[in-house]
């Protein structure tokens, strides 16, 4: 698979579509391992930046589910082989689906894949993430909802969907809706990549452990429990948001988006402007802010905004769904998905091609209930 296709998250689940790329080879399908108490599930495509595929939804949520029947099994581990957890998946794929409006199937993907997300996040043993290398979208999805969440010094975490014209998803806007301050607002409207530092700061991880650790702490979570050998781990590495969270509050406090976007623009100063005249935190956020589909940043503030009146994450995968649906149907998706993976022009044609052309009856639309419901299966 062409790795620049899978920078972003997966997306595919119970496929009758079928590329070259996307057919299933069982060497690089997931796989389990029961080691005394210790089970560990493994994403098995290291080459392709352990992409999700259709199928691989399906044997993880089967293997998931196998860990928790098993009564040997205590802790469960989901990791990536290779340096990366889990960069996502082929929208190579998505974007033919949309071109074929083949709507409903790619609800039933979404679907699949937040059901999964919200197993790990209600699972009723221990389940331990390693989050080394790439997480970025749908890697964010299996990784930050457990409930031991490891980073490391290589880990790079992020919800980047407003760079094709997508809302973040599965429940990613929950966590960042919880990060301190207006950071959470800074990640989802910019697309910004977050170190194990920021991970720890905003609450998308619990735990650092180096990488050269990790062989050793998975080898005691075979007899010792996960509490127990987590809890040695206490050093947290400094945090770039952290450092900077008064500018970003700042840069970030408005409840409006055509507000934050001046607020944002101002601060940044000219193009190419020198980054200690103008700041460094306005200077990133504008850079990620003008690569953005402006109705999708619009449209991921207001869901960001929602999930302060949402009880739990299975609400935010619910509105996710909705969401996702209405953008499938919106053309940017596409446009987004053909600028940055198929021609890699990077310069797609958004429409509007301004954030000051949105108008929140616009926004409202992709809020409208569409399609079924999110079913959530209970342990």
């Amino acid at each position: 698979m062409d790795q620049p296709c899978v920078w972003l998250y997966h997306r595919l689940m119970n496929v009758t579509y079928t590329t070259p790329s996307a057919k299933s080879d069982p060497r690089h399908t997931p796989t389990i391992r029961v080691d005394d108490q210790l089970a560990t599930i493994t994403l098995r495509r290291p080459s392709a930046l352990n992409a999700l595929r259709p199928a691989d939804i399906r044997t993880m949520t089967d293997l998931l589910i196998s860990a928790v029947d098993n009564p040997q099994v205590g802790t469960i581990v989901i990791c990536g082989e290779g340096t990366n957890f889990c960069a996502g998946g082929d929208i190579k794929v998505v974007r033919d689906m949309i071109e074929d409006a083949a709507f409903d199937r790619l609800a039933d993907f979404w679907t699949a894949e937040y059901q999964l997300d919200h197993l790990i996040a209600t699972c009723p043993k221990p389940v331990v993430t390693i989050a080394q290398g790439l997480t970025l979208g749908g890697g964010v999805g299996l990784a930050s909802h457990a409930k031991h969440r490891i980073v490391t010094e290589s880990s790079v975490l992020g919800m980047p969907e407003v760079l094709i014209g997508l809302a973040p998803d599965v429940g990613g806007l929950w966590l960042y809706g919880q990060a301190p301050g207006r950071t959470g607002v800074y990640a989802a409207l910019t697309g910004a990549h977050l170190t194990a530092g920021d991970a720890l700061y905003m609450g998308l991880a619990d735990i650092f452990v180096p990488d050269a650790d990790v062989d050793r702490l998975t080898a005691r979570l075979r007899t010792e429990p996960a509490a127990t050998v987590l809890a040695e781990y206490a050093h947290r590495p400094p945090s770039w948001i952290e450092q900077h969270r008064q500018q970003l509050d700042d840069l970030f406090a408005a409840d409006a988006i055509h507000d934050i976007y001046r607020s944002v623009a101002a601060a940044a100063g000219p193009p190419n402007s020198f980054p200690a005249l103008a700041g460094e935190p306005a200077q990133r956020a504008m850079a990620g802010m003008q690569q953005g589909a402006p109705t999708a940043t619009a449209v991921t503030l207001r869901a960001l905004q929602n999930t302060a009146h949402m009880a739990a994450l299975s609400d935010c995968l619910a509105q996710d769904l909705i969401v996702g649906n209405h953008c499938a149907r919106h053309p940017d998706l596409s446009e987004g998905i053909r600028a940055r993976v198929v021609d890699k022009d990077r310069r797609p044609l958004w429409n509007p091609r301004s954030i000051n052309e949105v108008t929140a009856a616009t926004v409202d639309t992709f809020f409208e209930p569409s399609g079924h419901g999110l079913p959530i299966t209970p342990w």
